[in-house]
């Protein structure tokens, strides 16, 4: 069971370190130029073999050999190992509450830093989904967990991390989705217009077991909507 403050701090820096990084690496122009230049060196200098690696791999700098994939992929594990990290420490498993804490209040210390990077993840995705969506092919969209490392966009690139928050949220005690509620709600409703099919489905599961409940929605009316 994770315990110690110190390291669990520790940890949440370097990870966060990590995703700052690669965030900003993904928009550096020049080192976008370098891997353009190492694409075209892997391929050779003929016209003909280029225009055939840029086909077949969605052509354009948003390939799966541009530096945009390559750091937006590496943001989305660090994003991912974060909100995994912090998930557990404020919803720990009953083997996990069992330990001692050290006088460590750890669903406090994790609360806030969590709310803040889902509500981060959450509303940049939504923005990238609005503005690029339509420059993605549907058929991506078929398995949002795996639609990563395709197309260099942070709705693609960060749908698997979404699933995960998304799955999160559903399993949360009623208390603790109450609290954030008002900074939910707005997101969740926006997520029903998004192209994935496995994330409206997560976020009409969200709706009828976290805000059913707080409408007086009984049980059986949920399950026949």
């Amino acid at each position: 069971a994770l315990t110690a403050e110190e390291d669990v701090s520790c940890l949440l820096e370097t990870l966060n370190k990590s995703r700052l990084a690669s965030s900003k690496a993904r928009k550096d122009e020049d080192l976008a130029l370098a891997f353009q230049e190492a694409f075209f060196d892997e391929w050779g200098d003929g016209v003909e073999e280029v225009e055939a690696a840029l086909k077949g791999t969605g052509g354009g700098s948003r390939h799966r050999g541009s530096s945009q994939i390559f750091f937006l992929t590496q943001e989305a594990s660090a994003t991912k190992a974060v909100i995994l990290l912090l998930s557990m420490l404020y919803c720990p498993k009953s083997s996990d509450q069992e330990a001692e804490n050290n006088n460590w209040d750890a669903e406090a210390f994790s609360e806030p830093l969590l709310t803040e990077r889902i509500i981060d993840v959450l509303t940049e995705f939504l923005s990238s989904e609005e503005n690029d969506g339509l420059l993605i092919d549907p058929n991506v969209w078929r398995s949002a967990s795996e639609s990563g490392g395709q197309v260099a966009y942070y709705c693609t690139s960060f749908a698997g991390v979404v699933v995960d928050i998304l799955e999160m949220i559903l399993n949360l005690e009623a208390d603790k989705f109450s609290r954030h509620k008002a900074s939910l709600f707005p997101i969740l409703c926006s997520l029903v217009r998004i192209q994935s099919g496995e994330i409206r489905h997560l976020v009409s599961d969200i709706f009828r077991k976290q805000i059913g409940p707080m409408i007086q929605m009984p049980d059986s009316e949920q399950r026949t909507i």
